[in-house]
């Protein structure tokens, strides 16, 4: 009987697959762009960014010239009444619906658009960090807690306290993760 118990345990032990751990997409928060084409004079780093009657709206974390075909921006800690739950991140943001795990349900956060604007604060268009193809979008998010969000089979994001990139795949079903594509790079997109 404890060989037959034995061989049952090595058996459905083996049988078990261990879940792959998250991709940790936290980052200091520098981000450096080389874009492929396009440009425009200044850079904004803007914060609940919409555009409404031809106006933008948002909060302005930072701005820097855009010389030599790119841009470096230091984003600085978002205060706290610039967020939103995470769920609402996940909802208005990703558009996902469904079921979510939060290991913080309490967790703040808020994505940035890069903005292009010309010498007479004109918007000219909007930087994308993206595949060749666009497929996939990278999402800089920044969060006020450690937080770990997953779903379905879709979603497995792993987020620490400070900003974070999130990989948002059209072609994967609306798959988002932390875990880098290989061939990401910076476009120029006309509004």
């Amino acid at each position: 009987m404890t060989a037959i118990v034995a061989i049952a345990m090595m058996f459905f032990s083996g049988c078990q697959k261990d879940k792959e751990p998250l991709v940790s997409g936290g980052f200091n928060g520098l981000v450096t762009a080389a874009v492929e084409s396009g440009g425009a004079t200044t850079v904004y780093a803007v914060i609940g960014a919409y555009i409404n009657e031809g106006q933008v709206h948002g909060v302005n974390c930072g701005n820097v010239a855009y010389s030599n075909g790119g841009f470096t921006i230091n984003l600085p800690a978002i205060p706290n009444q610039h967020l939103m739950d995470i769920d609402k991140l996940f909802q208005d943001v990703f558009k996902v619906s469904g079921t979510l795990k939060f290991t913080e349900t309490k967790a703040q956060a808020i994505d940035v658009d890069f903005l292009g604007f010309d010498s007479k604060d004109y918007l000219k268009g909007y930087y994308l960090h993206a595949t060749n193809d666009k497929s996939t979008i990278c999402f800089f998010v920044y969060v006020d807690k450690d937080v770990d969000v997953t779903g379905g089979t879709n979603i497995a994001v792993s987020l620490k306290k400070g900003w974070n990139r999130i990989y948002y795949s059209e072609s994967g079903k609306g798959k988002i993760t932390t875990k880098a594509p290989a061939d990401m790079k910076w476009h120029f997109q006309l509004p």
